[in-house]
């Protein structure tokens, strides 16, 4: 069911009081490395939206991707790691909820969610928060840039949430192999990236918020026609 908690910091700073260490959803660097090699300049600026203690960040800047800035909603998660790589000197760690993103437009070169987009769709107003991270990083991609998610999710159930006019963006599904010893017991034997490349900009309207929520509903009832039709 819904765990309308799952969004929420209070959900996550308790978790990771319990158990400081880190813990990756789905895979690490390895068997991304493929797909994110393209993408990726030792320059580029990064974003990693909704970090939690994944060694994801750490990997990539012993990998010479050092320009990474990680957000997470979780004060107690961003401080743990903040300590754990304090070596690691030239990332970032911030406290930002990943639906109310307030950077600058156009100031990064690559964003990388493993598992946010996932989180998000588990708690209450799903598609709405999903739709305002989207959007913020839309605005916060330079033009040309990548957003890279990676989750289990199937292209039905994923794919029509990145291809919202609004945001502008191409977007490609790949798949990873999931670890042979994975202890998940989902069915499928992959994982699902999606890549999304920010095209050119477009005309805004400007009474953009105003239409956010017929829009929202009518994007969910499309979808949920949709996925009956599977």
């Amino acid at each position: 069911g819904i765990n309308a908690e799952y969004m929420g910091h209070e959900y996550w700073d308790e978790r990771y009081k319990a158990n400081d260490t880190t813990f990756d959803w789905f895979v690490s660097y390895e068997p991304l490395k493929d797909i994110l090699a393209p993408l990726v300049k030792p320059e580029y600026r990064i974003l990693m939206v909704g970090c939690g203690n994944s060694r994801l960040s750490a990997q990539m800047y012993d990998a010479g991707y050092q320009n990474i800035v990680n957000v997470d909603i979780s004060e107690v998660c961003i401080n743990q790691m903040k300590a754990r790589y304090k070596e690691l000197d030239k990332m970032e760690w911030l406290v930002k909820d990943c639906a109310k993103l307030d950077f600058p437009d156009a100031s990064f070169d690559l964003v990388i969610d493993k598992a946010t987009t996932d989180s998000m769709l588990c708690g209450a107003n799903s598609f709405h928060n999903v739709y305002q991270m989207n959007k913020h990083l839309a605005r916060i991609m330079k033009k040309g840039a990548h957003f890279v998610c990676i989750t289990y999710g199937q292209p039905d159930t994923r794919i029509d949430h990145f291809r919202r006019k609004k945001l502008n963006w191409e977007v490609e599904h790949k798949t990873v192999d999931k670890p042979v010893f994975s202890s998940d017991s989902a069915p499928s034997s992959n994982y699902h990236v999606y890549v999304m490349t920010k095209g050119e900009e477009t005309q805004e309207d400007d009474d953009d918020e105003d239409d956010d929520d017929e829009e929202d509903d009518d994007f969910y009832d499309k979808f949920q026609a949709n996925a009956n039709i599977q």
